[in-house]
């Protein structure tokens, strides 16, 4: 009798021990499919985030590149660092910004090359380590940058597979100390 009971007993402990396993296996599915319902709501939120900044960031290039002609003869870095254009620049370069500015320090006039409206500078003492220019499309609302750090060359705003503007060739073929007058 008291065998029986114990087995009875064992029994009911065996089945809620399986409930409860059932139990925490369906709140693990409910959890990890919430997190992942979660995780795709914000990387669409994101995509559409950077849909929005994309559009904006082709409408105020637009915009700059409009009035863009009107600027001509002025400093190179004080037309990046205007309010309106920074952060035009600033969503371009991204984290290279900062080394961007830097390199623009002893900045060339804002000039015509052919159509395009071409931007210069370097470091006061360091023309021969790094060098940033920009390059202005009026005709097509566009706006380029590039950075030379160490012999690297790197362009910022070319689509793939987008041909390098021309004025960005010539600027870099020019000696730095001569565009950075």
């Amino acid at each position: 009798m008291i065998v029986n009971q114990v087995g009875l007993l064992a029994k009911k402990i065996a089945k809620m021990l399986i409930y409860g396993f059932i139990a925490l296996v369906l709140l693990y599915l409910i959890f990890k499919a919430w997190e992942y319902k979660a995780e795709s709501d914000q990387q669409e939120a994101v995509k559409e985030l950077q849909t929005q900044q994309s559009e904006k960031f082709a409408n105020v290039s637009q915009y700059v590149a409009t009035y863009s002609p009107l600027v001509v003869g002025s400093s190179s870095l004080t037309f990046v660092q205007r309010s309106g254009n920074e952060p035009l620049f600033k969503y371009l370069l991204g984290g290279s910004y900062q080394n961007f500015i830097s390199a623009l320090e002893n900045s060339a006039s804002l000039v015509y090359v052919g159509s395009q409206i071409l931007g210069s500078g370097c470091p006061k003492l360091g023309c021969a380590a790094s060098q940033a220019a920009l390059v202005i499309d009026p005709s097509k609302g566009r706006i380029y940058a590039a950075l030379i750090e160490g012999g690297k060359k790197s362009y910022y705003g070319l689509t793939e597979g987008q041909a390098v503007p021309p004025a960005f060739e010539k600027w870099a073929a020019t000696p730095a100390e001569e565009v950075a007058k």
